[in-house]
């Protein structure tokens, strides 16, 4: 029987949801596929790759219901706010030993693990400030980080009385209760004499996706990119032709970039596109970061 690597990427994530990391073996993925164990070392050469395959789809996957939510019509900022921490705590409840535990596990500490924890919480912090900006508008600027610190800081500890101990609290009314706060601390804060403690440069390592620790301009993290997604073109299970189209698009997206002076929204639109093939949504969120950042 011969499957494919997307296959073995979901019966790893059905695996890693119920059981955890350290409960789930190569072996355990092998019977779920129906294949051998040498078969899923052709696709990936170890549990940790496996695992950080599943930790991207599946905060990919979170992110696209975010963009859903932020859609949806009919919601005042305030309502699509609690909304979306109703997300975020449902969400991770149902994924907590790939979102949440992890934390404890050693893969914490692997080499390839950490560019991409750093990048989801990059993108992580970025949606919170926009989130915080929706609601409480421009004029929050000057503390804006600050803020989204503190509500990061909310979110984790109520993330934990969420996940495990799920009884005790609602979550619209716990969602409801930290926005009430935020609310408290936002008046405070335009009122108060005191300076902002951080700002944007303080999240830089954050919001650039753990690049900080790549050598070489702009310019050379491109490159690796582009090269990256033109491997990850190979592996979307489609025809000749269509992959011929995505690899256009993604060589004037390079070419694009490479001006001095880039039509921003063509290459948006493009992003756009390409962020519907799932083999390569977590390489065009890269890309959109480093081309649109100034990195």
């Amino acid at each position: 029987m011969s499957v494919t690597r997307e296959e073995v990427v979901q019966s790893a994530a059905k695996l890693f949801k119920e059981r955890g990391f350290l409960s789930t073996t190569i072996q355990d993925i092998a019977d779920d596929c129906g294949i051998s164990k040498g078969s899923v070392y052709k696709y990936f050469p170890s549990k940790e790759d496996i695992f950080s395959e599943v930790f991207d789809q599946c905060h990919n996957h979170y992110f696209d219901q975010v963009d859903e939510l932020t859609h949806r019509t009919g919601l005042s900022p305030e309502e699509q706010f609690v909304q979306q921490i109703v997300l975020r705590f449902r969400y991770f409840m149902e994924y907590k030993h790939i979102l949440v535990e992890f934390t404890e596990l050693p893969i914490q500490q692997d080499p390839k693990f950490q560019p991409l924890r750093h990048k989801v919480r990059g993108r992580l912090i970025r949606w919170h400030s926009e989130c915080l900006l929706h609601v409480f508008g421009e004029d929050i600027q000057p503390f804006l980080w600050d803020l989204v610190a503190i509500y990061r800081a909310i979110l984790k500890e109520y993330l934990f009385w969420i996940v495990y101990e799920e009884k005790s609290l609602s979550l619209e009314e716990t969602a409801k209760f930290i926005l009430d706060k935020l609310h408290v601390l936002v008046k405070h804060m335009r009122t108060s004499d005191l300076k902002s403690l951080l700002n944007q440069a303080s999240f830089e390592r954050y919001l650039n996706w753990g690049f900080e620790d790549r050598q070489g301009e702009k310019e050379q993290i491109l490159s690796e990119l582009f090269r990256e997604m033109d491997k990850a073109i190979n592996t979307i299970p489609a025809g000749a032709v269509h992959r011929s189209e995505i690899r256009e698009l993604y060589r004037f997206i390079q070419t694009e970039a490479s001006k001095e002076t880039a039509n921003h929204p063509l290459i948006q639109a493009s992003l756009h596109y390409l962020e519907r093939e799932k083999e390569l949504k977590s390489l065009v969120v890269q890309l959109r970061n480093i081309i649109f950042s100034g990195a």
